[in-house]
């Protein structure tokens, strides 16, 4: 059997291979999946000079009365929500998030909080191009905001607009220069775009502010393992590992690094803490069939398997 060696770029589908998936960290410590489905529809991202434009969050107009005046309900529904019940609204499951903060964008399209939470929540959701139109809404008012400019980012990059998503990256990064959040954020982007070079920079960047991000960590692993460099790449997931939060995907990343380096039954212990035993060794069955014989030889364990 042959492995990788540092010279060779590995492909992005064997690193997809149902291990855990590169986590990209957002300034409020959101996470996403590296590799994830492909996009309902296609993103346009705006320069990164200034703030983009969008439509109006709303999704349906009531015609009525030129003038109409409002009845008691209809005026305590207008006015927006106290700090309070904004608070108790993040606690609330994706859904009811995404349908809270769309309706406060109802009441004023120029809630920049609102725009910015309601972003996050779609994007969670799998709303990507909802996603990019409430970033972009929240940009028009508060165009020199980074949390605003790197919501936008993160919906564009689960839209798969790789290119547009860099454009906001810089622009919040310029923003905010000492998030190391942003710089790893850059440096999955680079990864994405197979700017391997730049990926490294954007990632010694990231740890020169923050030594031991469990994020950045793993962010970062699992680009070398991408480059081919299999020991820096499991040196650095061990780092992720030590500490308490670190994300799950920092195991699944450290499985993935130990399999590809022919230690399967250690990659098999890792990754069964997080996933039930035999996902976990399914998982190996993949890596092992991959490094004999590509995702061809895969399919035909698989249709063995059910025959």
């Amino acid at each position: 059997m042959t492995f990788p060696s540092r010279a060779r770029r590995l492909p992005l589908a064997l690193l997809s291979a149902g291990f855990g998936l590169i986590c990209l960290s957002a300034p409020n410590a959101q996470a996403f999946p590296f590799f994830g489905k492909k996009p309902e529809a296609s993103t346009k991202a705006p320069a990164a000079k200034g703030a983009p434009r969008a439509q109006s969050a709303r999704t349906s107009v009531v015609e009525g009365p030129s003038n109409p005046t409002p009845t008691a309900e209809q005026t305590a529904a207008a006015k927006p929500a106290s700090a309070k019940e904004r608070q108790a609204a993040r606690s609330l499951d994706l859904i009811n998030q995404s349908a809270f903060w769309l309706g406060e964008l109802e009441k004023n399209p120029t809630d920049a909080e609102a725009a910015l939470e309601g972003s996050i929540a779609l994007r969670r959701i799998g709303s990507a191009e909802r996603a990019v139109q409430l970033a972009a809404m929240g940009l028009q008012v508060k165009g020199e905001s980074p949390q605003l400019w790197s919501a936008l980012a993160l919906a564009l990059v689960s839209g798969g607009e790789n290119e547009a998503a860099l454009q906001a990256l810089q622009k919040a990064a310029t923003l905010s220069p000492r998030d190391p959040s942003l710089q790893s954020a850059l440096g999955v982007v680079y990864d994405r775009l197979e700017r391997p070079d730049l990926a490294t920079t954007a990632y010694e960047t990231a740890l020169k502010l923050a030594p031991e991000d469990a994020v950045v960590l793993s962010n970062y692993g699992l680009s070398a393992a991408m480059a081919g460099d299999l020991k820096k790449a499991e040196a650095l997931l061990r780092r992720a590992n030590h500490s308490p939060l670190a994300p799950p995907q920092a195991r699944q990343n450290l499985a993935l690094v130990v399999g590809l380096q022919g230690r399967f039954e250690e990659s098999e212990r890792l990754a069964s803490r997080d996933l039930p035993p035999a996902v976990a060794s399914e998982n190996v069955a993949y890596l092992k069939a991959m490094l004999n014989g590509g995702e061809n030889r895969w399919t035909q364990l698989r249709q063995e398997k059910t025959n």
